[in-house]
């Protein structure tokens, strides 16, 4: 079965929500970097006194269908919570070991 490879980005802020859609379309193992730092649209996230906001990442290894239905689930946080910020990337996988 084909798979990809999911990086969702987003503002520490949406971590419930992101866990519980997660659990929602049934995304049980994933990778989990916590204060990460960047810039985006809604603006620096550094963790730091001027910028204190900061984005946490996941990473999963997903069947396309999974893929498809964490997608939609994304959107729709996105469109709830458009000044927190929150991506997904998508990549093909071409092997676990």
């Amino acid at each position: 079965m084909p798979k990809k490879i999911a990086y969702i980005i987003f503002n520490n802020a949406l971590e419930p929500e992101v866990l519980d859609l997660l659990k929602k379309v049934g995304v049980a193992a994933y990778t989990r970097w916590d204060r990460v730092k960047g810039v985006g649209k809604t603006g620096p996230h550094m963790g730091d006194e001027v910028w204190p906001a900061w984005n946490t990442m996941i990473m999963s290894a997903l069947e396309v269908e999974k893929k498809e239905a964490l997608s939609q689930e994304i959107k729709k946080l996105r469109n709830n919570f458009p000044e927190q910020g929150i991506r997904m990337l998508v990549l093909p996988l071409e092997e676990i070991v």
